[in-house]
């Protein structure tokens, strides 16, 4: 998926929100202003800007609450 720059604070908030729920890292890359989230790191184009891992389960009190 891409998406521009203004939208990344946000994106970061739903992308950790995938990577608890499925316990898979988020790999976030930028080319220009754009990003990019992608589950494989294979797959990313441009410039790694971030890697979201799992915060674990909300039992754990970590995460988030479904």
């Amino acid at each position: 998926m891409t998406y521009p720059a203004p939208l990344l604070p946000d994106l970061l908030v739903g992308w950790q929100k995938v990577a608890d729920r499925y316990n898979m890292p988020i790999y976030v890359f930028q080319t220009g202003d754009t990003y990019h989230a992608f589950s494989n790191e294979a797959q990313g184009v441009g410039h790694l800007a971030h890697t979201l891992a799992p915060q674990g389960p909300p039992e754990l009190g970590r995460g988030v609450a479904y």
